[in-house]
């Protein structure tokens, strides 16, 4: 089996943008969250999240899932044959989000500038990820 590169390309770039859209999104809904009620801590990572404040852990797990089933009301067979790759990477995109989320907070510093970067990092590698594994599994 061998790897188109450019779908490769295009599937790592789709991913990478997907990443960072659903980290925007979360940020989004854990701000939201702190706002209307301030003991909630700010986190974009959902699997913390179950831990420390499991409503709101839950709510990000559901506004998740909910991005993913977007990807999923095509109903003709032309639109299912080609829409397929890009269901797949938003399975795996947000699979490996729940995953990758979790960079940012394995490394404890008082600098803001080290976890803006390793959530640049994390999304850039789920990615690469994403990318690389929907691809092999076309």
């Amino acid at each position: 089996m061998s790897l188109n590169s450019r779908i490769l390309a295009y599937n790592i770039a789709s991913s990478i943008g997907y990443s960072f859209v659903l980290t925007i999104i979360m940020a989004i809904v854990s701000l939201i969250s702190k706002a209307f009620y301030p003991p909630f801590p700010f986190s974009i990572a959902p699997v913390i999240l179950l831990v420390i404040a499991p409503v709101e852990g839950i709510i990000q797990i559901i506004i998740l899932l909910i991005l993913v089933f977007f990807a999923f009301p095509v109903r003709t067979s032309t639109e299912r044959e080609q829409l397929l790759q890009i269901r797949k990477l938003a399975i795996i995109s947000a699979l490996g989000y729940l995953a990758f989320s979790l960079l940012p907070y394995a490394f404890i510093v008082p600098y803001i500038q080290t976890y803006v970067g390793l959530v640049i990092a994390f999304n850039i590698i789920n990615g690469a990820f994403s990318g690389f594994i929907t691809s092999i599994i076309h």
